[in-house]
């Protein structure tokens, strides 16, 4: 029985090792060698499928404008770099929240939450370029390879190993959460390339420390004990500042374009600051909601909670809770009905 254990195990480790070496590629813009056992095609069908799921749940900012500028200079970035062909899209979400984020296979967004902080178009076009970076560095396709990876080896221990099968949906989970996440390793990597994008079309890197430095302000703003969405995996602004002023210590100096402020400024001209009252305001334990024209008072002692698809309710005790959304039917008969339908 030992014996078979062993060559099995001998097999199952051949196994995982042949899929390494099939799926180890170089990555063009680091020179690296990484695990990707996802095709381009495979990695563009993904993004793509994302990118529908977060434009049908989260409003895209209604400045057609604006849009258009976004995704012409994010696109005249992705044009410099080891990534050209790839169907490049960005796109500004309707959303308070100091963030910005990529998909896999060239899908880019930042928030007006973020926007309405930058000073320049150089600041701007320092965050597209980090985004950037993530895509044209493989950071989402590399993770997600080293997770499938995982999943076959403790699948492979589970038969060699029975008695580890109870343990198999924590430890799913468990991985999932370990490899999708950008690394702190991947965020700096980003940083380091997002300079080299703005040299490629002659932006002044040096205005990315200025992020930085915006960025800690930020987090110092927010609420005791709560992390800005945008740090939940990224190095401290403080140290990022200081691997990106290293960096640019050791690259060749250059006259760049001149950073000019007013023109970014005047675009941003009437953007929404913070909260958005047309998806609804709170005041104590009442909610209104301006475009649909409602109101609706919570009990006295609970705490409102106000989302971009939801109005939620919750009592002290946490044991109850009352959310409104927008029905799907096509009368509020037909909606009480099809609710009244459910069991339970």
């Amino acid at each position: 029985m030992k014996k078979a254990n062993s060559i099995c195990s001998t097999l199952l480790w051949l196994l995982l090792l042949s899929l390494f070496l099939a799926g180890c590629t170089t990555v063009k813009a680091t020179g690296e060698r990484h695990l990707t056992l996802m095709g381009e095609s495979q990695e563009i069908a993904r993004g793509k499928q994302v990118n529908e799921q977060i434009q049908r749940s989260m409003k895209l900012y209604p400045d057609k404008e604006l849009q258009t500028y976004v995704d012409h200079l994010g696109k005249e970035i992705a044009a410099t770099t080891e990534r050209p062909d790839l169907p490049w899209e960005f796109h500004i979400l309707d959303d308070e929240a100091v963030n910005a984020f990529a998909l896999p296979g060239g899908f880019i967004y930042v928030t007006r939450g973020i926007m309405a902080y930058f000073e320049n178009e150089a600041q701007l076009v320092g965050v597209l370029g980090h985004e950037i970076a993530h895509v044209t560095g493989k950071h989402t396709v590399i993770r997600m390879s080293k997770s499938v990876l995982a999943q076959v080896g403790f699948g492979m221990a589970q038969i060699l190993a029975p008695e580890l099968k109870g343990l198999a949906p924590a430890a799913r989970a468990g991985l999932q959460l370990l490899f999708l996440k950008f690394s702190r390793e991947d965020e700096t990597e980003a940083d380091i390339l997002g300079v080299r994008y703005m040299r490629n079309v002659n932006v002044d890197p040096r205005e990315l420390i200025d992020v930085m430095e915006m960025l800690a302000r930020v987090s110092q703003d927010e609420e005791k004990g709560s992390i800005p969405q945008w740090a939940s995996t990224h190095p401290l602004p403080e140290n990022r500042r200081e691997t990106i002023t290293s960096h640019l210590k050791t690259v060749s100096r250059r006259l760049y374009e001149p950073v000019e402020r007013s023109s970014y400024l005047r675009r941003l001209d009437g953007m929404t600051y913070g909260k958005d009252p047309r998806d609804g305001i709170v005041r104590g334990n009442h909610f209104y909601h301006p475009d649909l024209r409602f109101k609706y008072a919570f009990p006295p002692t609970w705490k409102v909670v106000n989302q971009k698809q939801a109005a939620i309710g919750i009592s002290p005790n946490k044991d109850a809770v009352i959310q409104m959304t927008l029905a799907k039917q096509r009368s509020a008969e037909e909606a009480l009905r099809d609710m009244f339908r459910k069991q339970g």
